[in-house]
């Protein structure tokens, strides 16, 4: 799956973080999970994690250059007449 197709809808994510909640409220102390979850859990993961970092460099990118053309300062002269 390619990161720029990440689904906006992360279904294991949400599913842990429904019964994260769910435990709280109960005062669990413990959550388990399936390996298959923990698989998909750490795909989705993997997945954010990496267009993050892609964004964060494409962002830094850009500001190197908005910083760059804002410190250059163009001066033209003109002959002009009096």
């Amino acid at each position: 799956m390619s990161t720029n197709s990440i689904p906006t809808n992360l279904a294991s994510v949400q599913k842990l973080l429904q019964r994260v909640s769910s435990a709280e409220k109960t005062q669990q102390r413990e959550i388990r999970i399936t390996i298959e979850e923990a698989r998909t859990l750490v795909t989705e993961l993997a997945l954010i994690t990496t267009k993050l970092g892609s964004t964060v460099a494409e962002i830094h990118t850009l500001l190197k250059e908005i910083n760059k053309t804002a410190n250059e300062v163009d001066v033209k002269f003109d002959g002009g007449k009096f």
